[in-house]
């Protein structure tokens, strides 16, 4: 059984630029799973292939597999049902499967409203798919399969959830089947997505990802991370990894032997990880060790400028806290990404101008404000819909970048234009522009040039 795996084509979040494509490392873990139970799998990324839907219509005629997947996030949902319908109109016989945490949250919903998908796998998915194909090789009984969803004698069919996977269990991602080569992002230059860990031990209730990886932090083997990275560098030519875990740094003694090993190999590396301020501050006797590893930036979760509105997001987390973790980076010349949330449904012109003032006086290298977004699985979505204030249902809008749903004293069009506001004052501040742009730390000046070529077209954007 020939088993497709496709990045669908996609529009990148402007913000990251256009130069911008990053590795799909959930298909690649896939990929490496089924080829591990030596099932014939291959890996279609068209954005990095430069493929459009015609080409990716072509490709699938012309490989004939019997099963096409396909993985997404929240915002590219569309594309991922745009995939299945693609491959059934080749061919009406190839099993299409969705994942992800989009669909592992709405899977009943995803079924009946899409017949081009057939089965939607719910959670992790290397075990599950393996099975799956299996099954259907054998002409098996789906209910047999765990962690799946499907249409059964005219209703939905949810299967038990399969336990966690043991991370160090699984085999590496299968990069041999993605063109390495293709992937570059303007402020990193050749880099790669990688993961040290799955889950996060928190609950903030704006994150659907807890959920999604079971509510539990599972970190992998730190030798195994530094072996990746060593083949990731030495064989694919990858000079800067974005760890892409949801928190990277829970474990202080996970993070050192991830750091000693770096060194001990003699990588030439530079990384980026997000985590949480309060971890920062607890392990800062780390901070010059990361620093020597190659560790030139962290995204810390700001999220707001009073310990009230923390307190509501459940992020166990003060202003306190997150004003010592960005002084303890300064001083280690890390680089300080911070992500503060606009839109919440307390939010006012007044608490808006409130956190961009608090992300001055923080003195953030690198502040980015995402807007409040209804994920399914988190809980602002489930309060969002039992209250009617979602606007939006177009799930490419849910992005952290447009408004789904007004506060109490904002409409969406007016919270669009404080949004832009956020960047425009923050980044065209003229201290904080000459900090920026004359910074010591070359990655700062490279960010800040980034920023501002992003801030440029926002503007003029405004203007028509």
């Amino acid at each position: 059984m020939r088993v497709l795996l496709v990045e669908p084509p996609k529009r990148i979040w402007e913000l990251m630029g256009g130069n911008y494509i990053s590795p799909p490392l959930g298909l690649a873990y896939v990929a490496a799973a089924l080829e591990e139970e030596r099932v014939e799998v291959g890996i279609l990324d068209c954005n990095a292939s430069n493929m459009g839907w015609a080409e990716l219509e072509d490709f699938i005629e012309e490989s004939r597999p019997d099963v096409v997947g396909v993985s997404a996030m929240t915002p590219f949902f569309p594309k991922a049902i745009g995939v299945a319908r693609t491959a059934k109109g080749v061919d009406p016989k190839i099993t299409t499967v969705l994942g992800g945490p989009h669909v592992t949250f709405t899977a009943e919903e995803t079924l009946l409203e899409h017949p081009e998908v057939d089965v939607v796998v719910r959670g992790e998915g290397e075990r599950t798919l393996v099975e799956l194909v299996r099954c259907l090789e054998g002409g098996g009984d789906l209910s047999s399969v765990q962690g799946i969803a499907f249409r059964g004698d005219g209703q939905v069919v949810q299967t038990p959830q399969p336990p966690p996977l043991d991370v160090d269990a699984l085999p590496l991602p299968a990069y041999h089947l993605l063109p390495m080569h293709r992937y570059v992002f303007t402020v990193f230059g050749r880099f790669t997505t990688i993961l040290a860990s799955r889950g996060c031990p928190y609950r903030c209730t704006f994150c659907s990802e807890w959920r999604f990886w079971g509510g539990r932090w599972r970190p992998r083997d730190p030798e195994m991370v530094v072996e990746e990275m060593e083949l990731l560098n030495k064989k694919y030519g990858r000079e800067c990894f974005w760890f892409g875990d949801d928190c990277f740094n829970v474990d202080g003694e996970h993070m050192r032997r991830i750091c000693e090993g770096i060194l001990r190999r003699g990588l030439a590396v530079s990384w980026y990880y997000q985590g949480r301020a309060d971890l920062v501050i607890k392990h800062r006797e780390l901070l010059p060790l990361m620093r020597r590893a190659g560790n030139l930036m962290v995204q810390i979760g700001v999220e707001s400028s009073t310990d009230e509105e923390l307190s509501r997001f459940r992020k166990r987390l003060t202003t306190g806290q997150v004003r010592e973790a960005v002084e303890l980076l300064r001083e280690n010349d890390i680089v300080c990404q911070g992500l503060i949330i606009v839109g919440t449904r307390e939010d006012s012109p007044s608490s808006i101008m409130h956190k961009v003032r608090y992300a001055k006086w923080l003195d953030l290298d690198f502040p980015i404000f995402t807007m409040y977004t209804p994920f399914p699985g988190n809980d602002v979505y489930e309060q969002a819909k039992d209250n009617g204030w979602l606007e939006v249902r177009d799930f490419s809008k849910y992005d952290m970048a447009h408004a789904i749903m007004p506060t109490e004293h904002l409409t969406r069009r007016q919270l669009t234009s404080w949004h832009r506001w956020c960047f425009s004052n923050y980044y065209l501040d003229p201290v904080k522009l000459a900090k920026g742009l004359f910074s010591r730390n070359e990655w700062k000046r490279r960010i800040w040039r980034h920023m501002l070529a992003y801030i440029g077209k926002q503007i003029v954007r405004s203007w028509f």
